[in-house]
């Protein structure tokens, strides 16, 4: 790998660099000078609603030309790793350009993920950095354990909710995406004009394959999840264990 493609690592198509101080930043055609006007790293309250469906640290919202937020979510290591490291990283190329690259492959896959607006590090000391992903808000979404807790899922119907899940899922693995992290906060859910649709987020752990994603690893994918649901879901209030089987079906017979 060349020293650029070291620092950088791949640029996809339509994203310019932005280099400010200590500051790196892969940015899309069009959205440069919004993140030189305003400081994408700097501290802020998050948006209303941002942190609804994000986990570890408050987003914070930048105004995009068309109206529209960019939510920028910092990188923080989770577990135990996070009282150590916090929010700093040491893995080259920098962990937020490899997963803006991923995002924008998954999207030129036509998969439903959110659209990402930019990516950046900041070099702290030596070789660790701390970094950033930009995304657009999917306005009216809100994470799968949300859903579950505040009446969404209900109102709309779970079993329309878990297919739409379902399907979603089964359309990354299909693809040859399998998701290093599922879990209930990284699946957006949201109505639209043509009924439901889920929103898988957050590839920072990603791994991509030539095909679709082998039966055994997909398998495992979904135990993640299922690990997530009896973590969130201890007491099985929102998802029973019927509840689980069903889903487990409708992905399945998506294959058909």
């Amino acid at each position: 790998m060349t020293a650029d493609g070291w620092r950088w690592g791949n640029v996809p198509e339509g994203f310019a660099k932005i280099e400010r101080g200590r500051q790196r930043w892969l940015v899309r055609a069009g959205l440069a000078e919004v993140f030189y006007a305003d400081d994408p790293a700097a501290v802020s309250s998050p948006s209303d609603g941002a942190a609804l469906y994000h986990g570890r640290a408050p987003l914070r919202a930048i105004k995009l030309p068309d109206g529209g937020n960019a939510l920028v979510r910092r990188y923080l290591h989770g577990g135990a790793l996070g009282f150590i490291t916090g929010g700093c990283f040491f893995t080259w190329p920098p962990r937020p350009f490899r997963e803006l690259a991923i995002t924008v492959e998954l999207r030129r896959r036509g998969l439903p993920t959110v659209e990402p607006c930019g990516a950046g590090i900041e070099k702290l000391a030596g070789p660790f950095y701390r970094g950033w992903l930009a995304t657009r808000e999917i306005e009216g979404a809100a994470d799968l354990w949300a859903a579950l807790q505040n009446g969404f899922a209900r109102a709309e119907g779970l079993d329309k909710v878990l297919q739409a899940v379902a399907l979603s899922l089964h359309a990354l693995h299909r693809q040859g995406v399998c998701h290093g992290d599922l879990n209930l906060k990284n699946i957006l859910i949201r109505r639209e004009a043509e009924g439901l649709k889920a929103y898988i987020i957050d590839f920072d752990k990603a791994v991509l394959f030539l095909g679709p994603v082998p039966q055994k690893i997909a398998a495992g994918n979904l135990a993640r999840l299922q690990r997530s649901v009896r973590k969130l879901d201890s007491a099985r209030r929102y998802l029973s264990e019927q509840d689980w089987n069903k889903f487990v079906s409708c992905y399945h017979g998506a294959a058909g």
